[in-house]
C-alpha cells in the first residue's frame, strides 16, 4: 500500500511539474522550485530548461521525497524537443525513479517514419503516430501555447507509457491566488476525463509567462495532492508577486 501510495504521488508530479516554458515564441529558458505534501510524505522539485540552440531544448526535472528526515525516493525526467510551428516536437523522453517504487519508461520519436519506440520496464512498444504527438513533460509546453492564445478547450495527444492517448484540458475562469510569497492573477484549468471522478486542476500565473503555480488533485478514493511554487526564475529574473 505505502509502495502504491509514493508511486501515485510521483506519477502526480511529475505530471503537473514542467508547465512553465513557451508560448508563441520559443520556450524561455528558466527555473522553478515547488514544495508539495501528501499524508506527511514530503517533496521538493526542481525544473530547468536548457536552449540548445535557436529551436532545440531539453528540459529536466528532479523531484525528491523525504520521509523522517530521509530522501526514499528520485524521480529524474528529461525530454529533449524541437520547437517548431509553434509547437514542441519531441525527440526524446526519459523517466527514471530510483528508491521505493523504481520504475523507468522512455519513448524517441521518429518523424520521419511516424512512429514512437515506448519502453516501460522491460517491454518495448512500437506506436505509430498521427500528426504532432507529445511525451508526458513537453505536453505542458503546448498546453501553455494554448492558453497564452485564449483557447479554453485543448486536446492533443501524448505517448503515455506504451499507448498514444487523447487528453483534454478545459479552461474554468481566472482567480486571484494566494501564495506564500503573495497574490498572483491566474488561469484555473481542469484536465477533463471520461468515466473518472478524479480531479486535476492547475493554476497559471497570467503575468509571468503562464508560470504554474499550484496543482491540486483529488482522487476517486477521497486522497488529496497539493503542490505549490516555493519560488522561480525566469530568463534569470526572479518572479515576483503581483501588485493587486
Amino acid at each position: 500500500m505505502f509502495r502504491s501510495r509514493v508511486f501515485t504521488f510521483f506519477c502526480f508530479l511529475s505530471l503537473l511539474l514542467f508547465t512553465t516554458v513557451g508560448i508563441a515564441a520559443p520556450p524561455i529558458p528558466y527555473n522553478s522550485n515547488f514544495d508539495a505534501r501528501y499524508k506527511g510524505l514530503k517533496a521538493q522539485a526542481t525544473i530547468s530548461v536548457v536552449q540548445l540552440d535557436e529551436s532545440e531544448f531539453i528540459a529536466e526535472t528532479t523531484i525528491r521525497i523525504r520521509l523522517f528526515g530521509a530522501n526514499i525516493s528520485t524521480i529524474r525526467e528529461t525530454s529533449h524537443f524541437d520547437w517548431h510551428d509553434d509547437m514542441p516536437w519531441p525527440r526524446f523522453y526519459e523517466y527514471k525513479h530510483t528508491g521505493i517504487g523504481a520504475r523507468y519508461r522512455s519513448a524517441s520519436f521518429d518523424w520521419h517514419q511516424n512512429l514512437a519506440i515506448a519502453t516501460v520496464d522491460d517491454a518495448t512498444s512500437e506506436l505509430s503516430l498521427s500528426g504532432n504527438t507529445l511525451d508526458e513533460l513537453n505536453m505542458y509546453t503546448h498546453l501553455k501555447h494554448e492558453l497564452s492564445q485564449g483557447k479554453t478547450e485543448i486536446y492533443f495527444n501524448v505517448v503515455n507509457r506504451n499507448i498514444v492517448e487523447e487528453y483534454h484540458y478545459s479552461v474554468l475562469g481566472e482567480e486571484t491566488l494566494s501564495l506564500k510569497s503573495g497574490e498572483f492573477e491566474t488561469v484555473m484549468v481542469e484536465r477533463v476525463r471520461d468515466n473518472s471522478e478524479r480531479v486535476t486542476q492547475l493554476w497559471f500565473a497570467k503575468n509571468h509567462d503562464m508560470l504554474m503555480l499550484k496543482l491540486y488533485q483529488r482522487d476517486p478514493d477521497g486522497e488529496e495532492f497539493e503542490i505549490t511554487m516555493r519560488d522561480a526564475q525566469i530568463n534569470g529574473v526572479a518572479v515576483s508577486p503581483d501588485k493587486l
